[in-house]
């Protein structure tokens, strides 16, 4: 869901020639919180990078600055929200924080759960600025697709939505700003699109990709890109040319040739765009297993290793960390965190047995569960294996009481449900499990909960007991 913020008195300037931005304001409902609001390292892989802090203090005022050199997209995913705006270098935005609206526990369990989109509030945005502008054309651009959406799809040109497109554009007519410009020619290519229900794609392609330039950071284009090119290697393998593709991936690794195949067709004859969609049909590629693992991998390596676009280099090596992250054979993503006294343990002390590691929350009742299953498993096996849960209730004190309660001996750590180890290893749901051997190598990824059978599993791996063993 959508939501805007119209906020129309406050400070807001900008100096084109710097590349400090300050960000600054009071949200009292926040007040002691901290954060953290990121940027996509690319619009392919959707990875996250850390751009700035909101330390807000007891009176719920916050001032940071951070440095930027080109027109950012920068959000926070703070309770219920996926809070945004556009930061441009030099300027100075005093943010209004949506009320405070914390996950109830349906929506922490729920691993479906879809924040509610906000474009932050900038006290006095003048009409010119690019977050009014966006915000504006987004209203009216969102509110059309929510009450015609049916009807543009089932009546598409023969529907109003010329009607619509020619009223959009006069609004925006004497609008001087090329980004904002960009992000509304590229959403109004994606409504067309739809009306016609991709009949014309090809044509809107070369109209819109290969004659223009790749806007890697606009929404817009990428949003655009991204469904055109969803699952591109997959729906090619079904075509005439799919046993080519297959062959110059699963056997030849060979980006030339791949490119020569795809410039067969008149809208990839722009060097650039041929090769961001390599990429796009190749980090999709991963995820569907059609084409082998392996060989998309030296394919990508191929990418990484030729381009000339630096951009192109970064996506590459994203997709790869994406892919090697977590994967079996790697090593397990390194954590320090406390235990029920307070003492740091590191998931290098572990080194030398095998660990049982379980994300949870006890107030989950899929969780509760499973902890008697696992202290079963603990009691057979603690000699062998290392068993950690971490913990991500918010209310440490009570979880701390249900561990005593029922006399769960292992190692419990503690984090937040938002941080960096939570996103590390892909909690989105619980309870989630992965087993580290004694290198400290992922070799079950994730791995199957105790009542998934893991005994047998883990029995096969470790080869017993710490009695059988005697």
């Amino acid at each position: 869901m959508r939501r805007y913020i119209f906020i129309l008195f406050i400070v807001f300037a900008f100096y084109a020639q710097g590349e400090n931005v300050r960000i600054f304001g009071n949200a009292r409902d926040y007040a002691g919180s901290e954060l953290i609001f990121y940027k996509y390292s690319d619009r392919i892989t959707f990875i996250k990078e850390q751009v700035f802090t909101l330390k807000i203090d007891s009176n719920g005022d916050f001032d940071v600055s951070a440095n930027f050199d080109e027109i950012t997209y920068v959000f926070g995913d703070f309770g219920v929200y996926h809070a945004y705006f556009y930061a441009e270098p030099g300027g100075v935005y005093e943010l209004v924080l949506p009320q405070f609206d914390e996950k109830d526990e349906k929506d922490i369990f729920n691993p479906y759960f879809s924040p509610e989109e906000v474009h932050l509030g900038i006290k006095n945005l003048k009409k010119t600025d690019l977050n009014y502008l966006i915000i504006d054309f987004d209203y009216f651009y969102f509110r059309y697709l929510d009450m015609r959406y049916l009807d543009v799809y089932a009546e598409g040109l023969s529907s109003d939505v010329d009607t619509f497109i020619t009223n959009i554009n006069i609004r925006y007519k004497d609008v001087d700003n090329q980004y904002f410009n960009e992000y509304k020619k590229y959403r109004i290519a994606a409504l067309k699109d739809f009306a016609t229900q991709k009949q014309y794609e090809t044509a809107l392609v070369y109209a819109y990709f290969t004659k223009e330039p790749v806007l890697y950071d606009n929404p817009a284009y990428m949003d655009l890109f991204n469904n055109i090119y969803a699952d591109y290697f997959d729906e090619y393998l079904t075509g005439p040319n799919g046993s080519i593709l297959y062959a110059i991936i699963n056997y030849g690794h060979s980006i030339s040739r791949l490119k020569k195949l795809l410039n067969q067709k008149i809208e990839f004859k722009t060097p650039q765009f041929r090769e961001l969609v390599i990429l796009k049909g190749l980090n999709d590629a991963f995820a569907n297993k059609n084409l082998q693992w392996l060989p998309l991998l030296l394919t990508l390596d191929s990418v990484h290793l030729s381009t000339r676009f630096p951009m192109h280099q970064k996506i590459a090596q994203n997709i790869a960390d994406n892919v090697l992250s977590l994967a079996k054979g790697t090593i397990a993503p390194p954590f320090e965190l406390p235990d029920t006294a307070g003492n740091l343990k590191s998931l290098h002390d572990c080194r030398g047995k095998y660990v049982y590691l379980h994300f949870a929350n006890t107030t989950s009742y899929t969780s509760q569960t499973e902890f008697g299953l696992i202290k079963n498993l603990y009691e057979r096996y603690k000699g062998v294996c290392i068993f950690i849960t971490v913990l991500t209730d918010e209310d440490q004190e009570a979880a701390k009481e249900f561990i005593r309660e029922n006399d769960l001996k292992w190692d419990f750590l503690f984090t937040e449900i938002n941080s960096s180890v939570i996103s590390t290893y892909n909690v989105t749901a619980y309870p989630t499990y992965y087993l580290i051997d004694t290198f400290g190598t992922l070799i079950m990824s994730p791995a199957p909960s105790p009542s998934e059978n893991f005994e047998t599993y883990f029995f096969k791996i470790a080869g017993g007991t710490e009695e059988e063993k005697k």
